[in-house]
């Protein structure tokens, strides 16, 4: 299943993906990423820090917070799939207890810039063949 807003949006220079934050996702962008990653919009929601009622009441666009933390899981989770060959095991992944991560769940660590810094350092040392 492709998400085509996140996908054309990971595409587009970075001046474009800076103004599509600014003005905010899409509501349904977010109810399209819970899907593809085979989660609730309460527990994405959730692991992102943010207050699942709050996105349920949102009409037509996120806040630029909301949506850049959906573009940050978004990229991590593209980054999974390509790191380990397919979207079913990147989202197994993601919701699995890291050693490397403290015994962490991925997902869990996506709430702030620096949690995704580090889970994409996990997945660039399992990229190169590192036992992680």
């Amino acid at each position: 299943m492709k998400n085509s807003f996140f996908d054309d949006l990971y595409r587009a220079p970075g001046a474009a993906v800076l103004q599509r934050l600014e003005d905010g996702f899409p509501t349904e962008a977010f109810q399209s990423l819970a899907g593809r990653l085979e989660l609730t919009t309460k527990a994405l929601a959730s692991a992102l820090g943010l207050n699942d009622r709050t996105l349920r009441n949102r009409t037509k666009h996120l806040t630029g917070d909301e949506s850049e933390r959906s573009f940050r899981a978004y990229r991590v989770f593209r980054r999974a799939t390509e790191v380990l060959g397919d979207e079913g095991a990147a989202r197994l992944w993601m919701i699995t207890p890291q050693i490397a991560l403290g015994q962490k769940k991925p997902i869990e660590l996506l709430v702030r810039d620096v949690g995704a810094e580090n889970v994409l350092n996990v997945l660039a040392g399992i990229d190169d063949g590192g036992y992680l």
